[in-house]
């Protein structure tokens, strides 16, 4: 209840706050890309060792200058297990909110808890704040984090401060066989630009859930270099999930090798690791990401790499594809 009485007397002062700058430019854009790829594993896990995949995504983004949405079709059949669902589509809300000056409240991909986070984020996007309700294969939680609903409130262009809130889970659907309520948490960040680099700081904390992330990014020729580092806690005791703690480090480079070929590698590591209750061993894995794409006229050729145990051997593979985008 002082959360929810928190957040009511949050969302006013930010609002009254506000200087109301609303336009209704009402523009629409739509986006997407199609295409063929193929994939071969590094372990022979997904009934072949090649899989043929046809890749597709179209992406609509509707802004009236105070409602943003983007709404995201993407083709989900197509591999070897999945051969009778080559047109099934899954449709995906990934935001929409509303802009009132420095103010913005709605539903948004991401939480300003891990906003610090720089360069390539396919394997880490910094710790975010995970209450969570499950827990995957290497031990992360995989439900409630704080991408759904949320205030956001621009102090400054480099200073964002928010409150953020948790799905709630029913109790059908709840793998604890438990109802969830949504829980409510803060969030800050602070990103600033100097020009030569840019860097800066996130976090927040929800119920027993925490998060710092840092970031710092430079530019040095046609390459651009980012380091991060990432703590926090997840999980929460009160809804039967003990905590566990969670320590990420990231770092990516880009290299605009000429205008049509653009190669990217990230390096991920687990500095917390998972502990082997068999071997009493504790595993900090490690993973790779790579992509390297070379785009000629109204086609895009590329090369895609994930590798190392971060990963999973499962899904170490290699992806080589091509196409258009609109």
């Amino acid at each position: 209840m002082k959360a929810i009485k928190l957040a009511s007397v949050f969302a006013v002062s930010a609002v009254a706050a506000a200087v109301s700058t609303a336009t209704f430019a009402a523009d629409a854009i739509i986006t997407g890309d199609a295409g063929l790829e193929y994939v071969t594993y590094g372990k022979d896990d997904n009934g072949t060792s090649l899989s043929g995949n046809k890749g597709a995504e179209l992406e609509l983004h509707v802004d009236t200058g105070v409602v943003y949405a983007e709404l995201e079709f993407k083709t989900v059949g197509g591999d070897e297990k999945n051969d009778d669902a080559d047109e099934a589509v899954k449709v995906g809300l990934e935001k929409i909110y509303v802009t009132q000056g420095a103010v913005q409240f709605g539903r948004f991909d991401g939480s300003v808890s891990t906003k610090a986070f720089m360069g390539m984020d396919e394997i880490y996007d910094g710790v975010d704040l995970n209450t969570g309700n499950k827990l995957d294969s290497k031990g992360t939680l995989t439900d409630n984090d704080t991408d759904d609903t949320g205030i956001r409130y621009s102090v400054t262009p480099e200073l964002t401060v928010a409150i953020e809130a948790t799905e709630a889970i029913s109790k059908a659907n709840s793998s604890t066989g438990k109802a969830q309520d949504s829980q409510i948490g803060f969030a800050v960040s602070y990103v600033q630009d100097f020009g030569a680099f840019k860097a800066g700081i996130s976090g927040g904390k929800v119920e027993d859930a925490q998060s710092a992330n840092i970031g710092v990014q430079a530019d040095a020729g046609i390459a651009t270099f980012a380091l991060n580092y990432g703590i926090g806690k997840v999980g929460t005791k009160s809804k039967g999930v003990d905590t566990a703690d969670v320590k990420q480090l990231s770092a990516s480079v880009a290299v605009a090798a000429t205008d049509a070929l653009t190669l990217t590698l990230q390096y991920a590591k687990d500095q917390e690791g998972v502990k082997d209750t068999t071997t009493n061993k504790t595993d900090k894995n490690d993973g790779t990401y790579f992509i390297g794409e070379y785009k000629t006229g109204d086609l895009t050729y590329y090369v895609k790499n994930y590798a190392g145990d971060l990963v999973g051997k499962a899904k170490e593979r290699t992806i080589v594809g091509v196409k258009a985008s609109f």
